[in-house]
């Protein structure tokens, strides 16, 4: 008898778990044979109205971003690819937190 109260707290705990901790991943931009990686970036930043939205927003924002920090890190001509990003947690119910990293190539070859 015990047994059968417990079940359906056993279930709305398991649930509220899973709601709690979905996270997207996603992978944009992947690397080209041939390109010359100088080294890597990460960031982190709140992806306005994502949280209903679809991917592509997240990854402009996040290719977006990367590219800033990129700038500021590794001087000349350069890009990001291979840009991983993982969503976090829900502010204000309609925006999200998300981690990215990326891999800086140069575009110039001539340039060292």
């Amino acid at each position: 008898m015990k047994m059968k109260r417990t079940i359906p707290f056993i279930i709305i705990g398991m649930l509220s778990v899973l709601i709690g901790s979905c996270a997207t991943i996603g992978h944009y931009m992947p690397l080209s044979p041939g390109e010359t990686v100088i080294g890597t970036i990460q960031t982190s930043f709140v992806a306005r109205d994502a949280w209903f939205s679809k991917n592509e927003i997240i990854n402009t924002q996040a290719y977006i971003k990367l590219l800033e920090a990129a700038v500021k890190k590794y001087p000349g001509t350069i890009d990001v690819r291979d840009i991983v990003w993982v969503t976090g947690r829900v502010i204000e119910n309609i925006n999200v937190e998300v981690f990215a990293t990326g891999i800086v190539i140069r575009l110039d070859r001539n340039e060292r």
